[in-house]
């Protein structure tokens, strides 16, 4: 009886040091080149600037993102974009030799959000997406 009175009091103060220990967090502040990209192609937006938009694209996406997609990204996110947004870096994934960038975004006065995924590759932006 009092070996099983120690080992739940050994497990309870296991537990209790456990909880104690915070887990390590990286810090969540994004790469200052992609965030720039991604303003840039918020400014875009803003502006319905398709060129602009496509700036810091690789030859893959602006032989692909046609200017009748952008035309509906631009008719769903300008007028709230103007009205002002926030976001909020998620953090990145690395795959197929690409860096995928996450972002909440909150625009206008809404409580709507957003997943943005900007994919960059080489320096240059090869996917943009709303989710």
């Amino acid at each position: 009886m009092h070996g099983r009175i120690f080992s739940y009091l050994a497990a309870s103060a296991l537990c209790l040091a456990l909880v104690g220990q915070a887990p390590a967090l990286a810090a969540a502040s994004s790469p200052p080149g992609a965030e720039r990209t991604l303003l840039r192609m918020i400014d875009a937006v803003k502006a319905q600037s398709y060129d602009d938009f496509l700036v810091d694209a690789d030859a893959q996406l602006k032989a692909h993102f046609s200017r009748q997609q952008f035309e509906g990204i631009c008719g769903l996110y300008t007028e709230p974009l103007r009205k002002g947004y926030r976001l909020e870096y998620l953090g990145l994934l690395h795959q197929r030799g690409a860096t995928v960038l996450l972002w909440k975004i909150t625009a206008g006065e809404s409580q709507e959000e957003a997943l943005l995924r900007l994919v960059m590759k080489d320096g240059k932006v090869s996917g943009f997406f709303v989710h």
